[in-house]
This record gives C-alpha cells, structure tokens and sequence, in this order.
C-alpha cells in the first residue's frame, strides 16, 4: 500500500477521502512530481503556501482554494512533517456561499405535504440540523423510544467535529417513528437502510431526496439545493427567535471552544429546542376542513379519544388509578391515558 493509501485508510468519510485525493493530485500536478517528496522536507510550508497562491491566480475560489489545499496539508501533517503558514494568509478562511437556496420552513412544510411516510421522517431529520454524513448514518435504536414523553433527549456523535448533537425527538417526529419504525426489518441496523444488506443509504440519495420532492411540490429554486440547506435553515431560524448561539452549537453539534465548554456544562437544552421546533414543523395549517397529512389525521383521532376516555376517569368513581394512587391525568401522555381507561374499564 501507497503512503497517500495508507493516509487516505485513516479518513472515515468518503467524501472528505475523495476530497483530499483530489486536492492531493491538484497539488501534484502543480509540482510536478509526487507530495512525497516534500515529507519531512524544509520546503514544504513554503511549496504549500505557493500552491495556495497559484490557485488564486488561477480563478478558485478561497473555500476551492482551501479544500484543495488541505488535502496535502493533512498529508503531509500525518507523514511527520510540520506545516507553518502565516495567518495572513488565510488558507482556512472561509467564505459565505451565497449559491445555495435560502430554504424556508414553508417550503420544508411543502414538501411534507407530498412526502410518503420515509420521506417525512428524512425532512424531520433534516430539521434537526444533521450534517448529511451523520444524517445516513443513524442507527435505528437511537429513535426507538416511542413510549417516552416528548421532547425525548437524543445524542448523536458528529463524525467531523467529533462532537455530539445534544438534540431531541419532538412530539411530531415520534408521531412519525411509531408509524416509519414497523416497516423497517427486525434486524436492521439504520433508520435508512441502503441496497446492500446492512448498509445505510448514500449522502447523495438524502440530497436527491430533498432535490425530488422540491420539484414535486413545485418549488422555485434559486440557486443549489443540498442537504447542507436544511443546516442553515435551523441556524437562521434558531437566531431570528432569539435562542443564544451556545444553545445553537449544542442542539446543531458544533464544536464549542474549550475555554467555554466548562462553563456551559450541563446547559438546559429543552426549552431552546421547544422554542425552535414550535416553528420548524412538517404540519401545516388545514386546508378546505381537510387534514393534510397521515400525521394529522392519527393525531386527531389520539385527541379525540384523550378527551373522551379523560371525561369518563375524571368522573366519580375513577379518581384514583388502577394501583390506587391518585393520579393527575391532564399530565398524561395519549398512550398513557388509554391505557389507564382500558384499564379502569375491564
């Protein structure tokens, strides 16, 4: 195995990998002969910095100009060899990208109108601000927790910053996961299965998916419409409604400096989230005395029958709960309500 083999075995993520191959192969052709050369060589910061430099001559943009750059960097840097740069240089800079479509929670509440079942749940997901490579990658056994009250806690690892998402499952979402989690095998391991047995689907068929149901819902699009969108949307959303950038990072799993990490320890997420996700909703308002979604309509039905089945508990003689403590039933979940009347009822 090649030494550019071995360093790209190390990078979990394929894109990241064929990002870095390529910028490696840029840098190669820019050279003239092969990175290997420059490992553990004094020249090397100075060859890195006129790489950076002849790309700017030649048109790229600076994030193009840094994802090419880096590739060699980091394999240099994992071959023993120190890169110094002057900060002046601004090789990690980073530019707005002013291309992408400026996706709106309106248009998000459109696509769920014309979504199948799956499709809701990968726009709930979009939602919660994943990356797209953490978003494939979810296991099936972090959302089975259909009987908790909502917001139910969830931490997921965020493979590029090695952070955590410290988000939750909204009363919608596990409307949704009790109906999407049954169709999916005993044994499977992801919340999107890919082709192959025990594969989780692609980066590219969340942004298709996305891309696919805009077009369904007729949605003008101005601009690239990716997964990284959805990313912005929470972010926008979260500071135009006030919530603070920690509470941000935290819910998004962004890195927070370490010189702050200490003193945000044990932060109160829950009612940021509540706060964000009263807006950021796949249900839309009712059209012509119509309920749009499947999940509109099991909700209907679950409050209706809260409320018949809290009528008759309430009544004289169904005061205490079945083991004979008083119960305060207002506080109780759907589920928890019919079973307590199905219960008293027997």
């Amino acid at each position: 195995m090649t030494l550019l083999e071995d360093f790209l075995e190390t990078i979990p993520s394929k894109y990241t990998k064929k990002s870095y191959r390529h910028g490696i192969k840029k840098m190669e052709e820019y050279l003239g002969y092969p990175i290997t050369k420059l490992i553990k060589s004094p020249d090397a910061s100075k060859e890195v910095t006129k790489f950076y430099t002849w790309l700017k001559e030649q048109g790229y943009s600076q994030n193009s100009r840094r994802n090419l750059v880096n590739g060699g960097i980091q394999f240099l840097k994992h071959n023993g060899t120190q890169i110094t740069l002057r900060k002046s240089l601004g090789i990690y800079r980073t530019e707005v990208c002013i291309s992408d479509h400026l996706l709106t929670i309106e248009e998000v509440q459109k696509m769920a109108s014309i979504a199948d079942l799956r499709e809701q749940v990968i726009l709930e997901i979009l939602l919660l601000g994943l990356r797209v490579s953490d978003a494939s990658r979810l296991e099936k056994e972090s959302f089975d927790r259909l009987d908790e009250e909502p917001p139910v806690p969830l931490m997921i690892y965020a493979r590029k910053e090695g952070t955590i998402y410290r988000t939750y499952i909204s009363e919608e979402f596990q409307e949704l996961l009790k109906l999407y989690l049954p169709t999916l095998g005993k044994n499977e391991k992801y919340l999107f299965p890919g082709k192959r047995k025990g594969s989780h689907i692609d980066n590219d068929v969340l942004n298709q998916t996305i891309q696919r149901l805009a077009k369904k819902a007729q949605i003008k699009i101005k601009g690239n419409l990716r997964w990284h969108v959805g990313r912005k949307l929470v972010l926008r959303t979260g500071a135009e409604l006030g919530i603070n950038m920690w509470s941000l990072k935290a819910l998004t799993g962004k890195t927070i400096s370490a010189d702050m990490a200490t003193y945000l320890e044990g932060l109160k997420l829950k009612d940021d989230f509540i706060k964000l996700h009263s807006v950021l909703r796949l249900k839309t308002s009712k059209a012509n005395g119509r309920v749009n979604t499947l999940v509109e309509a099991t909700d209907l039905v679950l409050r209706v029958l809260r409320k018949m089945c809290l009528k008759e508990l309430q009544k004289e003689g169904y005061a205490t709960g079945v083991l004979g403590v008083k119960v305060d039933y207002s506080r109780l979940s759907h589920k928890e309500i019919l079973e307590e009347y199905l219960e008293k009822v027997k």
